[in-house]
C-alpha cells in the first residue's frame, strides 16, 4: 500500500486495534480523531513501539522517530 494519508494511517489502526477497542466498551468507527491509545489502555508502552513497526511494515516506510515528540506519536495536536 503506497496511499499514505492519515485517514489511511487511521483505518488501519482502527482496523489492527478493533478488538481491544470494542472490549474496551467503545465501537472502532466511533472514536474520534483525537483518540488516545495509550491512556485509554488499548496498548501500553510498548504497544507505541508496535504500533509505528505496525505502521512502517503496512505502509513500507520508515518513520524519523527523533523528528516526533511525544504528542505526535500518542496523536495530540
Amino acid at each position: 500500500m503506497n496511499d499514505i494519508t492519515p485517514a489511511n494511517v487511521r483505518s488501519f489502526l482502527l482496523t489492527k486495534y478493533a478488538e481491544a477497542i470494542n472490549l474496551s466498551g467503545r465501537k472502532a468507527d466511533e472514536v474520534p480523531d483525537s483518540f488516545d491509545f495509550l491512556l485509554s489502555g488499548i496498548i501500553d508502552s510498548f504497544g507505541i513501539l508496535e504500533m509505528i513497526s505496525s505502521i512502517e511494515d503496512e505502509f513500507h516506510i520508515q518513520l524519523d522517530m527523533a523528528a516526533l515528540n511525544a504528542e505526535q506519536i500518542r496523536g495530540g495536536k
